[in-house]
């Protein structure tokens, strides 16, 4: 049964601009361990000293998943991850020819004896060891063999086949593991996959029918370049299309959502599993299914994940997906009305980027001669935001200041570091508006505040808004 090894603190780490603070680690070490994953690579020792902290740290943590610190086959990098607390030193050296001849200088031979005295010094010190071949996808068969077979006959337990730049296909995947796993003296096999061809999970699973053993993941994709299987989309594929059910889905939206806040890493909308979009319907065909049986049009319930599901109406809309919008905000309409709604909302959506449900609303009284009157109009507001530490305000603040229903914006000292004065339509309006604001690059939180009433410098009292906004869940 597979294995996972998640490598967030340390090849998510290597992702470019990304750098955690040791108590941020030590968090995502806790969801990790809440998640199940079987074993955690917290980083390379020999990085920098908060690098070594944070190892120590989680290895201190008493968490049910083994502790395995990166290395280089040296034995002073060695003798640091042993004072690190870990449980396992993972060595790695490169094995291509381009790696050794270009980069390391070095020999097969030279390679060969640095290898094994490396892993037999770690496990001298009572160390398990895992040897990573670096480029191993590239490496000759023969020699890949050979060299990992001494590190088995040296003291290592685990060999983790490495497709460093993600060169590899599922089906020739398959294939080397395979052979890997008749040639080499027992041992587990670890997967490092990278996705330059966006293959990673599809060449992992495959290596894992292949007979391997474990999947290294980092949590949305983190990593090196395009970065190695993303950990939520590697546990829900095995959960649902294996029946792999090890794994505690509960925490995998938080630990998602809290990499995704302080990497300043942001997920694509149509990121498979933990994107904005990943239930969210649009064709009219396709939101007709789904109103009638989730099933036609999902994978999987939204619900295993504590998702929800979502119905975007615009020009490809049709009337299912418009009637029960309707039948949400109580408003009742006849066949012949449902109908002429449905074309305002196709004329309205070729004239507009995007439809929002004051538009649809707007639509339905303009066609049934109706007030509905179900939203409250003409809404100002008062947003605070908290920008990342690692983001200038002056970004945000730019941002901010390009939107038509911001009229003014402030730098402040406090808890937040901005203010905006906003002023909408209504408060849909101001729910969408402040769902964009969230989304934007550098923003940590918000908070709103409706404002009620509006006073100027002679104490006239201006009552511009009704306590009722105040109930409209913002």
């Amino acid at each position: 049964m597979v294995e996972i090894l998640d490598s967030t603190l340390r090849e998510g780490e290597q992702t470019p601009y990304v750098n955690f603070m040791i108590d941020e680690k030590v968090h995502i070490a806790q969801l990790l361990d809440s998640v199940g994953v079987e074993m955690i690579e917290a980083g390379d020792p020999s990085v920098s000293p908060n690098v070594a902290a944070a190892i120590e740290r989680i290895a201190g943590e008493g968490l049910r998943a083994e502790i395995v610190a990166h290395s280089i086959a040296s034995r002073a990098a060695i003798d640091r991850v042993k004072a690190s607390g870990a449980d396992r030193a993972a060595i790695f050296f490169a094995t291509s020819k381009i790696h050794l001849e270009d980069k390391l200088h070095k020999t097969e031979n030279e390679a060969f004896d640095i290898i094994t005295e490396s892993v037999a010094y770690a496990r001298s010190l009572g160390l398990k060891v895992r040897f990573t071949p670096e480029d191993a996808s590239r490496t000759g068969m023969e020699f890949l063999v050979r060299v990992c077979n001494a590190a088995i006959e040296a003291g290592a337990d685990r060999i983790s086949f490495a497709d460093t730049l993600g060169i590899m296909q599922p089906h020739t995947f398959y294939e080397r593991v395979r052979t890997l796993r008749e040639r080499l003296l027992p041992c587990k096999i670890d997967l490092h996959c990278h996705n330059d061809y966006g293959l990673a999970l599809a060449n992992a699973m495959e290596g894992i029918r292949g007979g391997a053993d474990c999947i290294h993941t980092t949590v949305n994709c983190l990593g090196e370049r395009t970065g190695i299987p993303d950990l939520v989309e590697t546990i829900v594929a095995f959960n649902n299309l294996e029946d792999v059910q090890k794994y505690n889905l509960e925490p995998l939206m938080e630990l998602s959502a809290y990499v995704e806040k302080i990497s300043g890493v942001f997920l694509a909308p149509n990121k498979p599993v933990t994107g904005e979009n990943a239930f969210t319907h649009k064709s009219g065909i396709h939101t007709n299914g789904v109103l009638k049986n989730p099933r036609t049009y999902e994978p999987f319930d939204p619900a295993m994940l504590g998702r929800e599901r979502k119905i975007v109406i615009d020009k490809y809309t049709g009337k299912s997906a418009v009637q029960a919008r309707l039948e949400e905000f109580g408003i009742e309409v006849s066949e012949a009305e449902l109908e002429a709604i449905v074309v305002g909302i196709k004329e309205a959506g070729d004239q507009n980027r995007q439809l929002f449900d004051t538009d649809i609303i707007d639509i339905a009284e303009k066609v049934t001669g109706r007030m509905l009157d179900v939203i409250p109009h003409d809404i100002s507001a008062l947003i605070m935001l908290e920008v990342e530490s690692h983001v200038y305000t002056s970004l945000v603040v730019r941002r901010l200041r390009s939107f038509e229903s911001v009229s003014s914006v402030y730098e402040i000292s406090g808890d937040y570091d901005i203010s905006a004065i906003v002023h909408v339509e209504d408060v849909m309006a101001l729910n969408n508006l402040i769902e964009e604001i969230r989304t934007m690059r550098g923003v940590k939180r918000s908070d709103t505040r409706i404002v009620l009433k509006r006073y100027n410098g002679s104490n006239n009292g201006n009552a511009i808004r009704a306590a009722a906004a105040l109930n409209a869940g913002i």
